[in-house]
C-alpha cells in the first residue's frame, strides 16, 4: 500500500515554495513529511481557457452570457479527458483541457437537463442523473441526447450515478429512496441495494458511491455516519466509520473515490476535507480545511479520481473544481 511507510502531518498543509505561474505550491502533509498530495489548478468556467478559439470569437462577438461554476455539484472525468459537471445553476458544464474550451449541455438534447445531480461517464456515454424528471438522461459526450433511463419520477433524487464498464452496469444512488439501484447500461433494471434503516446494509441518506477493480461497491451512509462496502452481486460485506470531529471520523460525508492503490477518499462537507484510508477503513491522511484559497473549500460535495491518479473535488460555495496529484513513491 502506498501510504503505509508515510509520516502523517497533520499542519495546515502548504509549503512556501512558489509554482511558475506565482501561485503559492500547496501540499499534503506539510514539510519536512515527504509529501503525498500537491494542489494542481482550479477550474471556474470558460475564462480558464483564454486561449480558446471559440473564447476569442465570442469577445469579439461581445459575448456576455460565460461559463461559469456557481454551485457545482457532481463531478466525472471521461478517459479520454473531458471533465463533466453538474451545476445548480449552469446545468451541466463540459470542461475540455485539450480542446481549451467550456461548454454546457442540453442543446442538442431533447430531454431537458434541469436539476442535475449525478453523473458519470463510460463507453462514451455520459449518464445524468435528473432530479426534475426523476430520469436519468443519456448523451454521448458531447451532448447528444441518445436516451433515458427510467419513467417520470422513477429517481427523486438521483445524486450520484457510477458507470462499471467493466460489467455495462449503472449503479444510481438515491438519497430519498435511501437505495442504491442497479441498472444495466442499457437501461433494464437489475436489483436493487438497501432500504431506510441503520442494520448493517441499510441506508439513511446514502450521498454517493465508488467501485473497486473488483467490482466492489462503497457506498457513503450519510445519516449512518459511515462508508458500506458490498460485492458485485450487492451482498454486504463490511462497513467502517463513526460519527465526530476527530481525524478518522465523519461530520457531513458525502462523495468518495478510489485510487489505483485502492485507498479510499472521503469527501466531508463538515470538516471541508477529504480524509483518506486504507482499505481496511484505517485512516492514513487529510487535505483541505475551511477556506476560500486552494488549500482547502467551503462545502465541497463531490470527488472523482481519474487513472492518472488525479483528483477532481466540487468546491460549491466557493464555485468552483479544485484539482489535486496524488504523488507517485520515488
Amino acid at each position: 500500500m502506498m501510504f503505509g511507510l508515510m509520516l502523517l502531518g497533520f499542519g495546515s498543509g502548504c509549503s512556501g515554495s512558489k509554482e511558475a505561474q506565482g501561485e503559492q505550491r500547496f501540499v499534503w502533509p506539510s514539510p519536512p513529511d515527504t509529501p503525498r498530495i500537491a494542489y494542481v489548478r482550479t477550474y471556474r468556467g470558460e475564462e480558464d481557457f483564454p486561449n480558446a478559439l471559440s473564447s476569442v470569437l465570442g469577445s469579439l462577438a461581445g459575448k456576455t452570457n460565460v461559463i461559469k461554476l456557481a454551485r457545482p455539484f457532481d463531478v466525472a472525468v471521461a478517459s479520454e479527458g473531458p471533465i463533466y459537471v453538474t451545476d445548480a445553476v449552469q446545468g451541466v458544464v463540459k470542461l475540455d483541457p485539450v480542446k481549451k474550451e467550456a461548454t454546457v449541455l442540453g442543446e442538442k438534447s431533447v430531454v431537458d437537463l434541469k436539476d442535475p445531480r449525478g453523473i458519470a461517464c463510460g463507453h462514451g456515454k455520459v449518464f445524468i442523473g435528473l432530479a426534475g424528471s426523476g430520469r436519468i438522461a443519456v448523451l454521448d459526450e458531447d451532448g447528444k441526447y441518445l436516451q433515458v433511463i427510467g419513467k417520470e419520477n422513477q429517481f427523486p433524487n438521483p445524486v450520484d450515478i457510477v458507470s462499471d464498464t467493466t460489467r455495462n452496469r449503472l449503479f444510481i444512488v438515491d438519497n430519498r429512496l435511501h437505495k442504491v439501484l442497479v441498472y444495466s447500461e442499457s437501461g433494464d433494471s437489475l436489483f436493487s441495494i438497501g432500504k431506510r434503516g441503520t442494520a448493517d446494509g441499510e441506508f439513511n441518506f446514502p450521498e454517493s458511491a465508488a467501485i473497486d477493480s473488483s467490482g466492489n461497491l462503497y457506498v457513503v451512509d450519510s445519516f449512518n455516519y459511515r462508508i458500506e462496502i458490498f460485492d458485485a452481486n450487492g451482498k454486504f460485506l463490511r462497513s467502517f466509520g463513526r460519527q465526530g470531529d476527530a481525524y478518522g471520523t465523519f461530520a457531513r460525508p458525502k462523495g468518495i473515490a478510489l485510487d489505483s492503490f485502492g485507498n479510499i477518499y472521503v469527501l466531508d462537507g463538515l470538516h471541508n476535507n477529504y480524509q483518506i484510508f486504507n482499505n481496511a477503513g484505517e485512516m492514513l491522511m487529510f487535505v483541505g480545511r475551511y477556506s476560500p484559497n486552494n488549500d482547502g473549500f467551503e462545502n465541497p460535495v463531490s470527488i472523482a479520481i481519474d487513472g492518472s491518479n488525479r483528483i477532481y473535488v466540487t468546491d460549491n460555495l466557493n464555485g468552483r473544481l479544485q484539482v489535486f496529484q496524488l504523488l507517485m513513491k520515488n
